[in-house]
């Protein structure tokens, strides 16, 4: 394909060479121009880095006039996965003033700029594209224009469901598709339909991200028969044709699966496994979501390891989307299937590469600006020579001219550094807050938010970390009719607190297994946790072991602020319950913790919290307090778990009055009828 491409490039140059008259030339390159794009189209889906110097070769030729060559490169770009140069190619096109004069490429340009910003998942920008291109374009009779028309109202329709505006995005989805139901009477070329397919396609995958089942139904449809009609055009690319199979296939098949409608789910995934898009790293990331949506956890397993194998060979890891579709996803992954130490070590991994990644960003950034400095360096060579030339005409005033270009230069090389950092720091404050927002996700879907559900069991928790991630914890876990439980604050706060959070709800869990005595988990965990701990981080925790049967608890509080239980009188109200004074857990190898025993709190309600409760403070930094902790419980009758930490969340949040949280807040409630 390649060497035929460049022969009949070699031919076409000949033959304009050989044409008399400008019509004769201007017609015979614009049918040249026409029958290589589909030659270039199959070098992007295969080779990109050839196509562009195909490109060039055709621009060199006069085939492709300027503005046309750099929307090409601007596509290549995109196929090679740099949107940011893409975009300043579709920029540069856009910018030239010949441009204008043909409106079907000015359009097009703009169609590959909206395309390079969603690629980097710029929304707000995209939408402000593509309303711009679309005002524009609004009134215009032409069917090329209408087309073009519909392709931005697409573009809105898919940013308004990334923004959340969902009804907003299925209005402007329907008025996409008349838009292109009334263009596109009797068109047959792919390069017409291929956008509406693609426009159907997202329109089913955005309605069944919400559980919209009844408009992505109508979708189905839309979508199915708007295939039929792209596949069938004679001059489709054949990446694109199974491109096009793989998105239909693997769309119903997510529909379906939502649908509950498992055996169609898997009839269509399996089609889509047939597809070569399928082999690819970027099939696997498309089965993995589907895989996540039927709960198919060990072929999903599997398909993260091959994703983050491709990213591993690449040394791509340090990016965004790394830690998001392949980290993040590992780790649910893992944790669903229960291998616990397996995500705890994907947790550690993806808080580690959060600077790497910041770093990884930037150099990529610097990348990208060499390939956009690079393609500027035919024109620098010609203003040089230009310089050169004045130089040896005019030195006496080129003198004096070079000392005011200088000074200009400096000073407008001074601004836009000031003006670079201003947006490198505000860059990388946005992305630390998207990384850290990230590990708080993580580390919530640490703590469990499904309670264990027994006949006369009434429990409920809440953590509220003061920054993206905190070091408060909670757990509990029922083995038969006994119920482990636990709540514990570590020192410090972030990043170093979370990992050590981790590690001690690790241990929590393995010695609950093993049946111990709370007293037993605590000396276990301190023996554990003091082993290396060379940066002195200890935890302070209240360990519980509750039967469900008899309503005995066994715990050990271990330097914890004491619980609330309601007094066995109904009349004496609440009070604290008297703890023995154990030390932290952490601090010193070798302590014996020592446990305590309830006979029954059956039918009294207990509170278990962190500092985080009794000491958050307001503006004037007033704590809480423990008083009117006790006045609140006492003052509201019990009604549900669930009700006494929402009670107490309202009150602190009154209290604070506006305030910044100054710690982690953690509340665990529970009562046994």
């Amino acid at each position: 394909m390649k060497r035929v491409a460049y022969l009949l490039l070699i031919a076409v140059i000949l033959l304009i060479a050989g044409c008399k008259g400008k019509e004769t030339r201007q017609k015979v390159l614009k049918d040249t121009a026409d029958s290589l794009t589909s030659v270039l189209y199959d070098m992007m889906g295969g080779d990109p880095d050839r196509a562009l110097d195909y490109v060039d070769s055709l621009e060199a030729a006069g085939v492709y006039s300027e503005a046309l060559a750099n929307c090409r490169r601007a596509q290549v770009y995109s196929e090679l996965y740099l949107p940011r140069v893409s975009e300043v190619y579709a920029l540069k096109a856009l910018k030239d003033e010949k441009l204008k004069q043909d409106t079907n490429l000015y359009f097009f340009a703009y169609n590959l700029l909206i395309n390079s910003v969603q690629n980097v998942d710029n929304t707000e920008k995209a939408l402000k594209y593509a309303t711009e291109a679309l005002e524009q374009a609004k009134g215009d009779t032409i069917q090329l224009m209408r087309a073009y028309a519909a392709d931005f109202m697409s573009s809105i329709a898919s940013s308004q469901f990334r923004l959340n505006y969902h009804r907003e995005g299925n209005e402007s989805y329907e008025r996409a598709y008349q838009m292109y139901e009334d263009v596109l009477v009797g068109k047959k070329r792919f390069s017409w339909i291929y956008p509406e397919f693609l426009m159907a396609t997202d329109a089913v995958n955005d309605n069944v991200s919400i559980d919209s089942l009844a408009i992505a139904k109508k979708w189905v449809a839309r979508m199915l028969a708007i295939f039929d009609k792209t596949v069938a055009c004679t001059d489709i690319p054949t990446y694109v044709r199974d491109d096009c199979l793989a998105q239909k296939e693997i769309a119903l098949a997510k529909y379906y699966a939502s649908c509950k409608q498992l055996h169609e789910a898997h009839v269509h995934y399996q089609k889509f496994l047939q597809t070569d898009m399928s082999k690819t790293e970027i099939g696997s990331k498309v089965a993995s979501s589907y895989l996540e949506t039927t709960g198919r956890w060990q072929e999903l397993e599997a398909a993260v390891e091959r994703t983050d194998s491709f990213f591993i060979r690449n040394e791509s890891q340090g990016n965004i989307d790394y830690l998001i579709t392949v980290l993040g996803r590992k780790y649910d992954v893992q944790e669903r299937l229960g291998h616990h130490a397996a995500a705890v070590k994907t947790a550690r991994q993806l808080i580690t590469l959060l600077d790497t990644v910041r770093e990884q960003s930037l150099k990529d950034n610097a990348a990208e600006l060499a390939v956009i400095y690079k393609t500027q360096e035919k024109d620098q060579q010609i203003a040089e020579q230009q310089a050169d030339l004045s130089h040896q005409r005019l030195i006496a005033v080129l003198v004096a001219f070079v000392l005011v270009v200088v000074f200009f230069v400096i000073y407008t090389i001074k601004r836009r550094q000031a003006a670079k950092r201003l947006a490198a720091v505000s860059a990388q404050k946005e992305r630390i807050e998207s990384e850290l927002r990230i590990a708080r996700d993580i580390q919530m879907s640490m703590v469990p938010s499904d309670f264990p559900q027994y006949e006369g069991l009434d429990i409920y928790a809440q953590m509220v970390p003061a920054r993206e991630v905190g070091g408060d914890l909670y757990d509990c876990l029922l083995q038969d009719n006994r119920l482990y439980f636990c709540v514990g604050d570590v020192s410090g706060k972030g990043v170093p607190a979370s990992l050590f959070m981790a590690q001690t709800m690790r241990l929590f869990r393995a010695f609950a297994k093993r049946s111990y005595q709370p007293d037993k988990i605590a000396t276990r965990i301190n023996d554990e946790l003091t082993e290396n701990n060379e940066n002195g981080m200890f935890v302070t925790m209240f360990i519980g072991l509750l039967d469900l049967t008899t309503g005995r608890l066994d715990f050990c509080n271990c330097g914890h602020n004491p619980p609330v239980i309601a007094s066995a009188n109904v009349s004496e109200g609440v009070e604290f319950l008297h703890v023995e004074p154990n030390a932290p857990i952490g601090l010193w190898p070798g302590l014996e913790f020592v446990g305590e025993t309830i006979d029954s709190i059956k039918g009294q309600p207990l509170l278990v919290y962190t500092d985080g409760l009794n000491e958050a403070e307001d503006c004037q930094q007033q704590q809480f307090g423990d008083d009117r902790l006790l006045q609140v419980l006492t003052a509201q009758p019990f009604e549900s778990a669930r009700q006494t930490i929402a009670l107490l969340s309202t009150e602190i949040e009154k209290h604070r009055a506006g305030a910044e949280p100054n710690d982690d807040l953690t509340m665990l409630c529970l009562k046994l009828r």
